[in-house]
């Protein structure tokens, strides 16, 4: 008897991911990694553009900050 359910969906998932090109998977786990790294709101489900946009305002915002403490470095002599 085969049952249809939960285990059926995760194998079809697998099965799609496993035709994706090596390229795509690499992207997808990098893709993953920077949504645990970088603040991406209040969307769980943010599209690659969003993510990639909202990287790019994390960075600029982390090189703000580490301009004004290098300026407090310079001024305080740390």
């Amino acid at each position: 008897m085969v049952t249809q359910g939960k285990n059926t969906k995760i194998r079809r998932g697998m099965m799609s991911l496993r035709r994706r090109k090596p390229f795509q998977l690499m992207v997808l786990r990098r893709l993953r990694e920077l949504k645990k790294i970088v603040p991406v709101g209040t969307r769980r489900k943010a599209d690659v553009d969003a993510v990639l946009q909202q990287t790019a305002e994390y960075i600029c915002a982390l090189e703000l900050k580490v301009a004004i403490l290098r300026r407090l470095s310079n001024i305080y002599g740390v």
